[in-house]
């Protein structure tokens, strides 16, 4: 597959200039397993360098209205909005779905439905989650997800936040605490966690990401080709690989 997406590449590359460029990617981080294998394939295929950095919506959304430099935002459609009059049109990249995570060899109950997940919370003796003040996608919803299944108050006692949910994740692998909720692309690339069961269809939140080319990056064809990378058949399929579904 690596081969194919660098053949193609080749072909979609041929408009870009001699001149190496060197693109900068702001992304979400429930992406970062399948598009951290993009910018190698890139260089490789045109010589142009792109480096991707991580960080939650409220971060990334910071970074680009404070003028850093920036060619491509990958954030959920509605995170997007808020940087209208900056960035270009949005393009579908895949959806993300949360998973349950507890350490690698504890005891897993099975998750199928909302019920067996409000008791696995109840019985668990502890629970990680990215502090809600940081804007992320999942911590606002499990922040609304907790009310709606009306346990706010047993959880408060054993809920412990963390900056973002790598370190969640990181602590369920040192056994900090017992079960945590994440976007099931970040679960599988933490050692030591192991994937209970993707949240009950019922509650799942399925978060589309998009990418958007700022303005000031909108007529680079070094830029363009990078998007059309993204969203070539080949490197949907390697996204699928790591969790990433089609939009």
């Amino acid at each position: 597959m690596r081969t194919a997406i660098v053949a193609a590449s080749l072909v979609l590359c041929a408009l870009s200039s001699a001149r190496a460029d060197d693109l900068a990617i702001l992304s979400a981080a429930a992406v970062r397993p399948g598009l951290i294998e993009v910018p190698p394939l890139f260089a490789q295929a045109t010589g142009h360098r792109a480096t991707v950095s991580f960080g939650n919506a409220t971060a990334i959304q910071t970074k680009v209205t404070a003028g850093e430099r920036v060619d491509l935002v990958i954030l959920p459609p509605q995170q997007l909005d808020g940087l209208l009059s900056l960035l270009g049109n949005r393009t579908p990249l895949g959806v993300v779905r949360l998973g349950i995570a507890t350490r690698l060899g504890s005891p897993q109950t099975p998750v199928t439905t909302p019920d067996d997940f409000k008791r696995a919370l109840l019985a668990a003796p502890s629970f990680g989650m990215p502090d809600p003040a940081d804007g992320s996608t999942s911590s606002t919803y499990l922040v609304k997800l907790l009310q709606e299944l009306g346990i706010v108050d047993q959880m408060k006692v054993k809920t412990i936040l963390f900056p973002d949910g790598t370190k969640a994740l990181e602590a369920i692998a040192k056994g900090e605490i017992a079960l945590t909720v994440a976007p099931i692309t970040s679960i599988h690339v933490v050692k030591g966690v192991a994937l209970v069961a993707p949240l009950p269809e019922a509650i799942q939140l399925k978060t589309t990401y998009a990418a958007a080319l700022t303005k000031t990056s909108a007529a680079s064809p070094a830029a363009n080709a990078l998007l059309q990378m993204l969203t070539s058949p080949d490197v949907a399929a390697l996204f699928k690989e790591k969790g990433i579904d089609p939009p």
